[in-house]
């Protein structure tokens, strides 16, 4: 299995890197300090100061912020025209329609984000995972949207509390349950139990790995992987034999 060079897998760390950020701003803090930072400078006064940092931010190179800019853009003008707070609401749904659009233009790539990102972390994880990120980025590009769409929904249809409630709290408890049952199903699938901590210990007993063919294909994979670091070992320079 060929491994992605050390500069891809850095851009990949640095881009999700910038896309964490992003979403953690405007998904996270952003929800959360809208009432405070609007009281001080009004809804037309803070559409105004993000459509600012909106243009300065025209000068990072990002893929797809034309998009992501002008979309912005509307929403932030609406604001700033009309001082209708509900478009200032809606701006976390198009981060997370953004987000969304990412996931699924990926679904293109010989490898979907969700790959990327495994490989980034794990270089040596085996070819047969591609399947099964391929269904979990569809999983999350699937997620994403919906949670677009209730956040818009609420943006203009719900009282601020329902919508600083789900966008702060209902949205992130949602996700850190997915995140638990992906986790789980995937360990339960592959039975791939590489590190031996007490999780893997406890899992592999439940769920044994070779009583599965992915089980045994996990088991093979491991293997290898080990065989291969002790070859490199044993030629590194200096080694002594049996060290």
């Amino acid at each position: 299995m060929a491994v992605a060079p050390s500069s891809d897998r850095g851009r990949t760390a640095r881009a999700a890197a910038l896309v964490g950020g992003a979403v953690l701003v405007l998904a996270v803090v952003y929800p959360i300090a809208l009432p405070a930072v609007q009281a001080r400078l009004g809804t037309r006064g803070l559409a105004v100061a993000l459509l600012a940092l909106l243009v300065l931010s025209l000068s990072l190179r990002a893929a797809g912020r034309a998009v992501v800019a002008a979309g912005l853009a509307v929403l932030l003008a609406a604001a700033a025209f009309s001082a209708d707070e509900r478009f200032l609401r809606a701006v976390p749904a198009w981060v997370y329609g953004g987000l969304a659009g990412v996931f699924a233009a990926s679904l293109r790539d010989a490898e979907p984000i969700i790959e990327r990102a495994a490989r980034s972390m794990i270089p040596e994880a085996p070819a047969f995972i591609h399947d099964y990120c391929r269904v979990v980025t569809a999983l999350w590009a699937t997620f994403f949207l919906g949670s677009a769409i209730a956040i818009a929904w609420l943006a203009f249809a719900a009282a601020p509390e329902t919508w600083r409630a789900f966008t702060s709290r209902w949205l992130w408890f949602a996700m850190a349950a997915l995140t638990a049952i992906e986790f789980f199903v995937r360990k339960t699938w592959f039975r791939y139990y590489p590190h031996g901590g007490i999780f893997d210990r406890v899992w592999s007993r439940l769920f044994p790995a070779e009583r599965t063919a992915r089980g045994r294909a996990s088991m093979r994979a491991i293997e290898s992987y080990h065989a291969d670091r002790a070859r490199a070992e044993a030629a590194e320079p200096g080694r002594p034999s049996g060290a």
